[in-house]
């Protein structure tokens, strides 16, 4: 079991835009995100999600308004913040605790740094593959494998850019569970984009819909985990947010 005496990170947008020429992605942004919270973003392609998330990850910077991850700009605040990608991006040279102990900052003793990845290899239910080579894994191996990763440094802020869209149907559900588990024991905050509306509700204590580079419309997910596949709360949820996604298109 990972340490789990932190809590989340907070993360606040004021007046975000971002510009790319003469192009708007994200226009007067206004955002809290709460310690802890899981936080899904959805929208039609295009409408800034993964803009969005790069900017609450330090990976780029906003043309106007101010980001902060508990206060602080969030390049600043690196070993707190992961990111996961839709693709594993495993080094194939390098076996699977190795690519796990990747995501550790430099320093520590060697014996420390697989003590660290070995139980991050264990949280996600993989603590016999230390030794294997990413091609020997199935995808949702290999997806738990970069959760690890993710995981191994202890984040405060784990932002999730499409991980599970790769996946089968039947892996899909079992990723979503793992991670709902690593977040509860963890106690990290979450935001997850995605094109899947049923997942964000699954998932999430909040969604939100970007359209036009704002919010359009939040949604909070008041029912308890674990949710019922099918539960007609969730099915309303999901129309209710679907309606948003394509309201524009209807005007």
């Amino acid at each position: 079991m990972l340490d789990t005496s932190q809590t989340g990170a907070e993360v606040r947008l004021s007046g975000v835009e971002k510009t790319f020429g003469t192009n708007t992605v994200l226009s007067r942004l206004d955002l809290t995100i709460r310690s802890g919270e899981f936080l899904s973003i959805v929208g039609k392609s295009g409408c800034g999600k993964s803009t969005l998330l790069r900017l609450l990850t330090g990976l780029d910077q906003p043309t106007r308004g101010e980001v902060t991850v508990d206060g602080h700009a969030p390049a600043d605040q690196r070993g707190e913040v992961r990111l996961m990608f839709q693709e594993p991006r495993l080094l194939p040279w390098a076996s699977v605790i190795d690519n796990v102990a990747v995501g550790l900052p430099e320093g520590g003793t060697l014996a420390n740094r697989r003590a660290q990845a070995e139980a991050a290899l264990a949280e996600v239910q993989l603590p016999g593959k230390a030794q294997d080579w990413p091609a020997s894994l199935s995808g949702g191996q290999r997806q738990r494998v970069a959760l690890a990763r993710a995981l191994v440094s202890r984040p405060r802020l784990l932002a999730l850019d499409e991980p599970l869209g790769a996946l089968d149907a039947l892996t899909r559900l079992v990723m979503q569970d793992l991670i709902l588990q690593v977040k509860r024991d963890d106690g990290f905050t979450a935001i997850l984009v995605t094109h899947d509306v049923a997942e964000a509700v699954a998932l999430s204590d909040r969604v939100i819909v970007l359209d036009a580079g704002r919010v359009a419309k939040e949604v909070v997910i008041d029912l308890p985990h674990p949710r019922s596949k099918g539960h007609p709360r969730l099915a309303a949820l999901e129309a209710e947010i679907l309606d948003a996604i394509f309201a524009k298109g209807r005007d």
